[in-house]
């Protein structure tokens, strides 16, 4: 069992040790380029850099948008069903209160035992307007929740923005000031 470690792991870092020397960076490589070809590389690479930020920056910057779209859209959802509940309600209150002024008058008039019934019927419509006030609420809730919601990510977006625009206001004058070194040094090597 131990033979079997011992030979797997030498193995291995032989294995190892191959890869390494295959990826390894040839020094003879980089000796025969000459500095002006270094510099070239190095300014290539700093505007693939440069622009590597932009882009990144810029896709912070659309998921901010996004934010900020998806915020503005909840919150008019929001107050559209917002304005549908209120007038739900006050017609549901509306048509309670005509039905209960309706009752009160009938019992005005009722005998004994017709005035217990509507009594009990009065009752009962108090309970049923008390549960329909409740689920009015409950719609309420859900939607004051969906608005702040919208506001949040509204809000999330403006900091995005507050953070990546100045960042992309800098990234992108490096990348004009690299492009500007890149032209000038190929212009003045005629490369």
């Amino acid at each position: 069992m131990k033979l079997k470690i011992y030979i797997t792991s030498t193995i291995t870092f032989i294995l190892i040790l191959f890869n390494l020397q295959l990826f390894a960076q040839d020094p003879a490589d980089t000796e025969n380029l000459s500095k002006d070809e270094l510099k070239l590389l190095k300014l290539e690479e700093k505007v693939k850099r440069t622009q590597n930020k932009i882009d990144a920056t810029n896709a912070k910057i659309a998921q901010a948008d996004s934010l900020m779209q998806v915020g503005t859209e909840m919150e008019n959802e929001a107050n559209a069903e917002l304005d549908v509940i209120a007038a739900e309600e006050k017609q549901f209150s509306k048509n309670q209160a005509d039905s209960y002024k309706t009752l009160r008058k009938t019992l005005k008039k009722a005998d004994d035992d017709k005035a217990k019934s509507i009594e009990r019927e009065l009752k009962s419509m108090q309970s049923a307007h008390g549960k329909g006030i409740k689920e009015f609420d409950k719609r309420y809730k859900a939607e004051k929740k969906k608005y702040d919601k919208g506001k949040l990510n509204q809000t999330k977006a403006k900091e995005k923005y507050k953070q990546y625009k100045p960042k992309l206001k800098g990234y992108q004058e490096s990348l004009e000031l690299a492009k500007t070194q890149l032209e000038e040094f190929k212009a003045e090597k005629d490369l």
